[in-house]
């Protein structure tokens, strides 16, 4: 078994399984300096293989010690006829022998035999029904909780009538977390799209220009971007990430208040709706390190001063 993360994106991970079909020695001193494993898995270290054997090698690994000075150096693997439970956690094989002897947890039988893929491929031993247990305070939660009626829950693509109503305004706040990755998220969420006005916040956008892709049809996008927002930050200003954009209804008249007397070092977005509601929206953004304390009597500063 291996005891490291080699290469995660190719399978060759701590708990990772092999057989040991070669030992590699140097031509000079005849040190071993490489094991050939031949893994369970197929598709575990696919692109580490040699083509001769279909073999992955393996190299010795490095780690400082805590004692000062002192290097240990040694293969990342062990033998492993068998494991346990914790370490197979979130492995999948076909076929498995488990015993159930020394099951001392909730929820460890279960966690032992879900690692197949089949019930064929699962054979038992010691065998005891009381070993099957979970926590009894998962079980007094699961009683205690509501029962759902399916009756009254919206259907994922019910379009709710007091959203499609003339006189019924919408609008919806979201965390983007970065707008280009989420974009698609967006255009295919059924509530999202039915918003009449749309304000995002953390969009992570850079530049003056708008990619195609970040448009929504119908819609007409305003945006203001982190580098805008402060002056007395600089070191706000030139981190990556905030942001703030609205899309508004194409049929919707607005206007956006571009220069506010007074207004900076925030992450803000004024528009003001003429038609078909009268109305003042103002997006605003705190990065999780501006403290609350100046940020709230910056905020207040530029309340006060009749800017939102």
């Amino acid at each position: 078994m291996l005891t490291r993360n080699i290469d995660i994106q190719n399978g060759l991970v701590n708990g990772a399984f092999g057989i040991l079909l070669r030992v590699v020695y140097s031509e000079n001193d005849q040190h071993i300096i490489k094991l050939g494993l031949k893994m369970d898995n197929e598709t575990s270290g696919k692109n580490n293989r040699t083509p001769a054997d279909d073999m992955v090698y393996i190299e010795r690994a490095e780690e400082n010690l805590k004692q000062k000075g002192v290097v240990r150096r040694q293969f990342p693997v062990k033998l492993a006829f068998a494991c346990t439970i914790h370490k197979v956690q979130g492995m999948t094989t076909t076929s498995a022998v488990v015993s159930l002897k020394s099951i001392f947890e909730p929820g460890m039988a279960y966690v032992a035999v879900s690692r197949v893929t089949s019930l064929s491929g699962l054979y038992l031993l010691d065998m005891e029904e009381k070993k099957i247990f979970t926590n009894p305070e998962i079980t007094a939660a699961l009683e205690n909780m509501r029962q759902a009626n399916l009756d009254d829950m919206m259907p994922l693509l019910h379009v709710r009538q007091t959203l499609s109503r003339s006189d019924v305004f919408t609008i919806v706040h979201h965390n983007t977390e970065g707008l280009p990755a989420h974009i698609n998220d967006i255009k295919s969420h059924h509530e999202l799209c039915l918003a009449d006005v749309l304000c995002l916040t953390e969009t992570h956008l850079r530049g003056s220009f708008v990619a195609e892709s970040l448009h929504l049809e119908n819609y007409n996008l305003f945006k203001r971007n982190r580098h805008l927002s402060y002056t007395n930050f600089p070191q706000m200003a030139n981190r990556s990430g905030g942001g703030v954009a609205v899309y508004v209804k194409s049929d919707i008249q607005v206007h956006e208040k571009q220069y506010i007397h007074n207004v900076t070092d925030l992450e803000f977005l004024a528009l003001k709706v003429e038609a078909p509601v009268s109305a003042l929206i103002a997006v605003v953004y705190r990065p999780p390190d501006y403290i609350l304390r100046p940020f709230l009597k910056n905020l207040c500063k530029q309340t006060n001063h009749g800017a939102v």
